[in-house]
């Protein structure tokens, strides 16, 4: 029983220890010392692509770091329609919600994993870590981040400035974690790019059409956009 013990306790370190997305997540404020106890109030949880995390308006109980893997988070709207407020990276924090209820939904995009913290469990640790606190303001501010990015996004720019600005923010984000920023991989859907952008599918593959004559990008497979000019492609997001 002992060695059983002693042997998950171990697991949870390295889990925490050797987790390769922990310089981008909240938990980076934590020394090595912590991390042994801060393993104890979290678990690991895998998705495979397209399967709900959450909906919304279900009891939050939870809240998400992604270690793998990419997650889209969107909003119903009372006619049916969805609408996507943005997609996420690992070490992204998500689940916010009001009155007991998740504000959006949260889907994953290929297979993901994450972190998963019970809300009471990780409330009465940082209680005792302030630290921890500050990050995971900076975290949770995020997503209201991306909500005020999308209303940027759709306010005042044309289609092309749209996909400009889009193709912009993913090649940023990638380069936050330190991933590859050029290529630029699109692990979502067309469909899901033009129901973040406002537009029809075939408006984003116009658009894209004109990219690419223009010589501003290359497009390598429908999941994978070269950025040959970044000068360029800033000025049309502007």
């Amino acid at each position: 029983m002992q060695s059983a013990q002693l042997n998950k306790e171990f697991n949870e370190k390295s889990r925490c220890s050797e987790c390769n997305i922990r310089p981008y997540s909240f938990c980076r404020c934590l020394q090595e010392e912590k991390l042994k106890e801060f393993s104890n109030i979290s678990s690991e949880k895998k998705f495979q692509n397209k399967t709900n995390i959450f909906l919304q308006q279900d009891d939050a109980k939870n809240i998400y770091n992604i270690t793998e893997g990419n997650v889209k988070i969107y909003q119903l709207i009372d006619d049916g329609r969805i609408q996507i407020i943005g997609f996420l990276y690992p070490g992204d924090f998500f689940g916010s919600y009001k009155n007991g209820k998740y504000n959006y939904c949260a889907e994953a995009i290929g297979d993901v994993c994450v972190c998963v913290f019970e809300q009471k469990k990780l409330d009465e640790y940082i209680d005792k870590n302030m630290v921890l606190a500050k990050e995971l303001l900076n975290q949770t501010s995020h997503e209201l981040t991306l909500a005020q990015d999308r209303m940027g996004v759709l306010g005042k720019l044309d289609a092309t400035e749209r996909l400009a600005k889009f193709l912009m923010n993913i090649s940023e984000q990638r380069k936050r974690i330190g991933w590859q920023n050029n290529p630029i991989s699109l692990p979502m859907t067309r469909q899901d790019i033009a129901d973040y952008l406002g537009l029809t599918i075939e408006t984003v593959s116009r658009e894209v059409s004109k990219l690419k004559t223009s010589n501003i990008v290359k497009v390598l497979s429908s999941k994978q956009i070269y950025i040959n000019d970044f000068d360029k492609l800033s000025n049309l997001s502007k």
